[in-house]
């Protein structure tokens, strides 16, 4: 055993050993041996210079950072945005993009075939199943919201004619099958009825009212004709056909029938030399309209849960009572109503401007004794289940959303204008958003689609919807969209919450009419209507959201001119593709144009960091209209110093805001949104934040302006409406009223009601003061 000394390295080498100084484990003894060498000497060094050191440390970062700084590009709130959430699209690219993804293809006809296979009742599955299928094609989550309403469905329904008590006439109640109309002739049509009608079997004389306004109703009365007991038959037009049947019941009618007079269909008419549907453009003689008889235009929704959300079937319910007509009521054709109005020829007096019914001198009745019609209407009530699909496109500013919506159901097989020219165009909208989340985008704002059900009958799917979600609606909510009979003709009408004006002429202009990149749908717009932009009434979906939650909404459609034309089939068997295809949009090219117009609407909403609303223009409507009320008071009540006074104060009130504080304001938002759009070097910064809290309070401001409008209250005998602004006519339904509150306390000269209505508005423009001052 050999000795080996503790300090290897102070041993001279033997010449018989191996010499260790190549080995692997030498090398690195005297690698570690040196770096901690190294490091003692270092460390010393910097010990003896540490001052110098650190100094040199910190001129070194000062200078990298001057440097780093120095060369980074300078960038605007908007650009951070987008960068601090990885959202890879600009607003002009996320324009662009969903602008050539809809001009490359259009699936629009595919998906209107689609849905107009089958019947598609409230409730049904198989275009339930077909939307749900096409949106998760396109990459998106489609979540389901279900609602149980009470609602009908028909059993059976007759129309017949009697003489001497003995059948004279038994009316059809369903149209003629057309071999050249595949939907026509489905053998899943239903006969023509009545949503929300009444059950009832009832034999009476009938009258002829006309259109059933409350005109109509006062003259006859002044001529003496006896109303009560009677069947009054009425004629369609542009009036809510639930409030005609109102009228009736009121004036003590034992039964409705209402019925298509080809008269009013203007210009394109079988009388004018036109040839009537399949064969022309004129409305064909058996078509019968069906709809609703719910007093929808005062209380969408269930019926039976007034104010809040048919969430299951045990949902606690209401009587229905006072929402819907106690009186049966059917529809007929034109065609056949016939045979029944020549019995009252010479009888009673003329009534009206006249009409194209053959053989009928447009007399009121009514008929002889001998003479009855009888009524006979069943329907089976019950709680029904419905869907609402939703698409949820989160966006980068949490607390924000667009809603794009349209409804589904229909109450024929087809339903190709109304609702699925809509239905299609929102999927259409929706392959637009999957082709720029493909790219990279995150929209600014969060975007919802909505496909609603049960719209036919009172609004069903939207109004349970706003119900069921009203507190964050009221807080999150920017703007409603709406679609609905989106294609029925040429001409293009919107009717929209003012404030929204702006944005959507800037969508127009970017939206290529009919696929022609030399004419816009603004140059369209321009020419046939000079921009107008009607007041938005009821009668479709965006009704919770304008007029009882307070969101500024709109709803866009092309429809007929009633100069060329063809007659649109509203709620017939012909409403169908083969209509469509062959009168109105061969080529589908208006369903593209109001697929780009409507999604790049939404986008201009959510892309820009300052939402695009013009107070001045809303101020403005607004005072236009008061101006007209004015006026009325002044001469309802001209010796009343207290409502004159008052009156007064907020016309002055409303010449501030229309003509200086929403200019001044207006202005300002200008300003900040062309800051947020400015570069600032990295040193400037906070800059940016004070622009972002500005911003942020701006934004809330416009978010919230429209809001200012609703009251507790609502408005006379249907307290659902809450909006003070807006909401539906209320003798005629489908139009709209500004001021409404107002307006109706003045046309019935209630002192009091009138007194409430200018105090409330008083307030309200208080509050629009206070919110948009500077």
């Amino acid at each position: 055993m050999s000795y080996v000394p503790e300090d290897e390295e102070a041993q001279p080498l033997l010449p018989t050993q191996r010499t260790r100084s190549n080995s692997i484990a030498s090398i690195v003894a005297r690698g570690r041996s040196n770096t901690i060498s190294s490091f003692k000497i270092g460390y010393d060094a910097v010990k003896r210079h540490k001052v110098e050191f650190f100094s040199l440390l910190v001129a070194s970062l000062i200078l990298y950072m001057g440097f780093t700084v120095a060369f980074l590009p300078r960038t605007s709130l908007s650009r951070d945005f987008r960068r601090f959430h990885f959202s890879k699209v600009t607003r002009a690219e996320t324009y662009r993009i969903y602008l050539e993804s809809l001009l490359r293809e259009n699936h629009a006809k595919d998906h209107v075939r689609n849905y107009t296979e089958y019947r598609h009742f409230t409730g049904d599955d198989h275009v339930l199943q077909y939307t749900l299928d096409q949106l998760k094609s396109y990459g998106f989550s489609p979540k389901i919201e279900k609602y149980y309403p009470w609602l009908n469905t028909p059993v059976d329904s007759e129309v017949s004619l009697w003489i001497d008590d003995k059948l004279a006439y038994n009316a059809s109640m369903i149209e003629d099958f057309l071999e050249e109309d595949p939907s026509s002739s489905s053998p899943q049509s239903v006969p023509a009825f009545h949503g929300y009608s009444a059950n009832g079997d009832v034999t009476a004389q009938f009258v002829f009212c006309n259109y059933g306004k409350i005109e109509d109703y006062e003259y006859l009365l002044e001529k003496g004709i006896d109303l009560k007991g009677k069947i009054h038959i009425i004629r369609y037009d542009s009036m809510f056909r639930g409030l005609k049947v109102k009228n009736a019941e009121k004036y003590g009618a034992a039964a409705v029938i209402l019925y298509t007079d080809s008269f009013d269909d203007g210009e394109i008419t079988e009388a004018n030399g036109y040839k009537a549907y399949p064969h022309g453009p004129a409305r064909n003689p058996s078509g019968i309209q069906r709809g609703s008889v719910e007093y929808f235009t005062d209380f969408p929704g269930d019926p039976t849960t007034p104010g809040y959300a048919s969430k299951s079937p045990h949902t606690k319910r209401m009587s229905p009572a006072g929402k819907l007509p106690a009186i049966p009521s059917v529809p007929l054709s034109g065609r056949e109503v016939a045979k029944i109005l020549e019995h009252l020829n010479g009888k009673g007096c003329k009534i009206g401007p006249g009409g194209n019914i053959g053989g009928f001198s447009y007399y009121s009745g009514p008929s002889d004794p001998n003479v009855t019609v009888r009524v006979y209407n069943e329907q089976e009530y019950g709680i029904q289940e419905m869907s609402d699909v939703i698409v949820e496109i989160p966006g980068i500013l949490h607390g924000n959303s667009i809603i794009i919506a349209n409804h589904r159901d229909s109450w024929t097989v087809g339903g190709a204008g109304d609702p699925n020219s809509g239905s299609s165009i929102l999927l259409e909208i929706a392959r637009g958003f999957s082709e720029l989340r493909k790219n990279g985008w995150k929209p600014l704002r969060t975007i919802k689609l909505i496909s609603w059900d049960g719209e036919e009958p009172a609004m069903l799917g939207s109004t349970e919807y706003g119900e069921n979600h009203e507190r964050q609606l009221k807080k999150q909510a920017i703007a409603y969209l709406n679609l609905d009979t989106a294609i029925s003709g040429s001409k293009f009408q919107c009717e929209a919450n003012p404030l929204l004006a702006s944005v959507l002429l800037s969508a127009a202009k970017h939206t290529p009419f009919v696929g022609r990149p030399s004419t816009s749908l603004y140059d369209h717009w321009k020419e046939t209507s000079d921009l107008d932009i009607g007041v938005l009434g009821s009668g479709t979906d965006f009704a919770v959201f304008q007029n009882h939650l307070g969101v500024p909404s709109g709803n866009f459609k092309f429809a007929g001119n009633r100069e060329d034309d063809a007659v649109y089939q509203y709620h017939t068997n012909y409403d169908s593709y083969t209509w469509m295809e062959k009168f109105v949009d061969p080529n589908y090219e208006l369903h593209n144009t109001m697929a780009i117009f409507t999604g790049m609407s939404a986008l201009m909403i959510s892309e820009d960091e300052l939402i695009d609303f013009r107070t001045h223009a809303y101020m403005s409507k607004i005072r236009q209209y008061y101006n007209g009320w004015h006026k009325m008071l002044n001469s309802t009540f001209p010796a009343d110093s207290k409502l004159q006074t008052l009156a007064g104060t907020l016309s002055r009130k409303l010449d501030d805001l229309a003509e200086s504080e929403s200019v001044l304001f207006d202005t300002h938002t200008a300003q900040l949104r062309k800051k947020a759009r400015k570069d600032y070097p990295v040193w400037l910064f906070y800059k940016k934040l004070i622009i972002y809290f500005k911003l942020t309070a701006a934004n809330q401001k416009l978010k919230m302006l429209d809001r200012l409008f609703l009251t507790e209250r609502g408005l006379k005998d249907r307290d659902w409406m809450k909006h003070s602004i807006f909401g539906p006519d209320k003798y005629l339904g489908y139009f709209g009223d500004v001021i409404p509150g107002l307006h109706e306390a003045l046309l019935v000269k209630d002192r009091e009601e009138t007194l409430e209505w200018l105090q409330i508005l008083c307030k309200q423009f208080e509050k629009v003061s206070k919110l948009i001052h500077l």
